[in-house]
């Protein structure tokens, strides 16, 4: 199986359980409707079914490197294929709080053994352009979701929106497991315990510490200007329905310009990329910071912040995969899933500050304090480019 075969193949269920996640949003009021649930209890289950699938990235990536990318994946999808089908079903709280929940369980064991593989497989200088195709099937997922749930809730049901996706994640499940091969090398010369603690010397890395606190922060920037963008839209008076297309671009500029700059950074390096995008995502906040609001800038202004989710992310992720590879390949699952552990935080801290800073300052300002935050990681980045000495001693001497 070729190389891009296998992207395709991985950005598929990818894409497929990212569209899945966002597809409760668009249809909450019709759940809240049939079920006699508020909407906080649906957001606070999504909210739940979230941190659950962050906090198994390091044990995701534990088990990945212990009995095979392949085995984690595959089960993954078939377990979140049950889980849809529950919520599928569900007649009452009790079924679909459960069904939701172990979703969310499932999807933490799928994104990191996924990345893992596209190291495995990947020549340095290709890798780049691979970590961003697998990136943006997530961009792309967002979309597909609110798109598809939406439409067949409309016309058939959610109930049977559900299970129309929980079909797709078998057929997933059926097709990953006939045709796609083990890649890792089994790690199994460390106990469980041993692994998890050494998911933790990782961040004893000097250039690694600092590509995970970028990814962090630049996620952290992304979901903090996605939560003032809705209240930015109703100031303009922009109807809900205007006001869901608006999210298209900005999904657009996530999926296509992670794929974009992937592959841009297989040509010039990873920082040179890195620090550009960050500075038009600062350009971007301080543009919505300066001007009147109306809907053209607000898209435009928006759609540019979307560099903060699949570009960045697919450079801070592949700047620390090539650091892993030359220390310890073996690892590469573990250290990923310490890693996608920071930037599901970030996700977390995002919402909040924006929700915090919204309430005290408005709007406005709260992108001038978007805006900082930019800086900072810009600041950072910058020291992501004086070369290491050795990564081999600092991993042998952390934790």
């Amino acid at each position: 199986m070729s190389n891009n075969k296998i992207f395709t193949l991985l950005a598929i269920n990818i894409l497929l359980v990212f569209s899945i996640m966002v597809s409760i949003f668009p249809i909450a009021p019709l759940i809240s409707s049939d079920l006699g649930m508020t909407s906080g209890e649906i957001g606070t289950i999504a909210g739940i079914a979230s941190l659950v699938m962050t906090f198994l990235s390091i044990p995701s990536g534990v088990f990945a490197d212990r009995y095979g990318r392949k085995k984690i994946i595959v089960t993954s999808i078939a377990l979140s294929a049950v889980a849809v089908f529950m919520v599928a079903a569900a007649q009452g709280v009790l079924m679909f709080t459960a069904g939701w929940l172990l979703f969310g369980f499932a999807r933490g064991f799928v994104s990191t053994p996924i990345f893992a593989v596209v190291t495995d497989v990947c020549k340095p200088e290709e890798r780049g352009r691979a970590m961003g195709i697998v990136s943006g099937a997530i961009g792309a997922g967002s979309v597909l979701g609110y798109v598809v749930s939406g439409l067949l809730s409309n016309y058939f049901g959610w109930h049977v929106s559900f299970a129309v996706l929980g079909s797709l994640l078998v057929l997933s499940a059926l097709v990953t497991s006939a045709l796609l091969k083990e890649t890792g090398v089994k790690n199994s010369s460390k106990s469980i315990g041993k692994a998890f603690k050494n998911s933790f010397k990782w961040l004893g890395i000097r250039e690694i510490l600092l590509a995970g606190i970028v990814g962090t922060l630049c996620f952290m920037v992304g979901v903090f200007t996605t939560f003032l963008v809705p209240f930015a839209a109703k100031e303009q008076d922009i109807s809900l329905v205007l006001l869901s297309f608006l999210f298209i671009p900005y999904e657009a500029v996530a999926s296509f310009g992670a794929v974009f700059i992937g592959w841009i950074s297989d040509k010039v390096g990873r920082h040179a990329p890195l620090i550009w995008a960050q500075s038009i995502c600062l350009g971007a906040l301080l543009l919505l910071y300066a001007l009147d609001f109306n809907p053209w800038l607000l898209t435009f202004g928006y759609a540019l912040i979307g560099l903060t989710e699949g570009p960045i992310i697919t450079l801070v992720n592949t700047i620390i995969t090539d650091k892993v590879v030359k220390i310890n390949p073996m690892e590469m699952g573990t250290a990923l899933g310490t890693f996608r552990t920071l930037q599901g935080v970030g996700i977390a801290l995002g919402s909040t500050l924006g929700g915090f800073f919204y309430s005290r300052i408005g709007t406005h300002p709260s992108y001038l304090v978007a805006a900082g935050m930019m800086v900072l990681t810009i600041l950072i980045s910058l020291g992501l480019g004086k070369k290491e000495e050795s990564g081999v001693s600092e991993y042998k001497s952390a934790g």
